[in-house]
C-alpha cells in the first residue's frame, strides 16, 4: 500500500489545531518536529517559539481526494490568523510509513515526552512520558501546555492529589503521576476528551491511578479543599466563570496553576481569582500566553 504525506511549517500555538485536523482526516497520528541542534547537559533548551513541521499520511485509495481537499479547507481557515506556506505532499511507501523516526523532546528540567517509535537512552534523572507521536508533540509544543507542564514540575508534591479541569489528552494528569501524584482527577465537558484521556492514561499504565469523569465543576469527585494541586489549561472566560469553584478545590497550603489565557485578559482572570480570595504567586509568558500560580488566602 502507499501512502500520501502531508507536511506544512507552523508557529507552535497552531500545532494543536494543525494536527487535530491531520489527524481527524488522516491515519494514525498526526507528528510534529522541532528542530534540534540544543544541548540540555549545557542548561540549553530549544526555542519555544520556533516553528515546527507537522507531517500527517493519507490512505491512497478512492477517499484520498476528499481527505486531502478537507485539510486544504482547514488549512485555508487557519490561514486566517496567520500566514502559513502550502502544505507539501509526497507518496511514501508503506513501509516508510510505517518506520517513521520522531524525537524525543525535552520539558522543563526532567520531564521528557517519548513518541513510542523513538529510541531513547533514559537518564538517571528523567521522567519519562510514553505517548503517541501526533499527542505528544502537538501537545507538548503549545505555549500553554509546556508552561503548565514546567510548573507541574516545579510545583507538585509527590504523594499529592491532583486535579486536571478541562483535562483533554490527558497529558497533564499523566505528567502528574510520572512526577508522584498519588491520584488524578480529570475533568473536561467534551466526551472525545474524556474518551481520550482514558485511552492515554491506560496506555501508560496510570488507569488505577486516575478517574476520568465528563463534566466540570462543582463536581461530585472533585469535592472542596481535597487537592494539594489543580491546573486549568483552559479559555480565559471560563476560568472567570468557574474561579470560585476552583480556588475551592485546592487544600490551605495547595496551589492552583491556570493557562490557555492570553496577555490582554490575564488582567481579568486575575481580578477574578483575586475576588474570591486567591493570591497570585507568579506569572509567566510565552507569545501573548500566559501561565499564573494561585494559592487560597484562606
Amino acid at each position: 500500500m502507499r501512502w500520501l504525506q502531508l507536511s506544512i511549517e507552523a508557529p507552535p500555538e497552531y500545532v494543536e489545531p494543525l494536527t487535530h485536523l491531520f489527524n481527524l482526516h488522516g491515519e494514525g497520528s498526526a507528528s510534529v518536529e522541532r528542530s534540534g541542534g540544543f544541548n540540555p547537559d549545557e542548561g540549553e533548551a530549544p526555542d519555544p517559539t520556533a516553528w515546527v513541521t507537522i507531517r500527517g499520511w493519507l490512505p491512497i485509495d478512492p477517499t484520498t481526494q476528499s481527505r486531502q481537499s478537507a485539510i486544504d479547507l482547514g488549512v485555508r481557515l487557519i490561514r486566517h490568523f496567520v500566514d502559513l506556506p502550502e502544505i507539501e505532499a509526497v507518496e511514501v511507501s508503506d513501509d516508510m510509513w510505517r518506520n517513521q523516526k520522531f524525537e524525543p523532546i525535552r520539558v522543563g528540567t526532567n520531564l521528557v515526552i517519548v513518541p513510542r517509535s523513538a529510541e531513547y537512552s533514559v537518564r538517571k534523572s528523567d521522567v519519562v512520558i510514553e505517548l503517541e507521536p501526533g499527542l505528544a508533540f502537538g501537545t507538548g509544543h503549545h505555549p500553554t501546555t509546556l508552561m503548565c507542564l514546567e510548573e507541574i514540575e516545579k510545583v507538585l508534591k509527590p504523594g499529592g492529589r491532583f486535579l486536571d479541569v478541562g483535562c483533554g489528552s490527558g497529558i497533564l494528569s499523566i505528567a502528574a503521576i510520572a512526577l508522584g501524584a498519588a491520584h488524578a482527577v480529570c475533568l473536561d465537558i467534551d466526551t472525545e476528551a474524556v474518551r481520550s484521556s482514558s485511552a492515554n492514561l491506560v496506555q501508560a499504565g496510570y488507569e488505577s491511578r486516575a478517574s476520568i469523569h465528563e463534566g466540570s465543576l462543582p463536581h461530585v469527585e472533585a469535592p472542596d479543599r481535597s487537592f494539594d494541586l489543580v491546573v486549568a489549561n483552559i479559555a480565559a472566560n471560563v476560568l472567570i466563570r468557574l474561579a470560585l469553584p476552583i480556588i475551592s478545590t485546592v487544600i490551605e497550603d495547595g496551589a492552583i496553576i491556570t493557562s490557555g489565557v492570553l496577555d490582554s485578559r490575564l488582567d481579568e482572570v486575575i481580578a477574578a481569582f483575586e475576588a474570591v480570595g486567591g493570591v497570585v504567586q507568579s506569572t509567566r509568558r510565552i507569545e501573548d500566553w500566559t501561565a499564573t500560580r494561585i494559592t487560597r488566602s484562606h
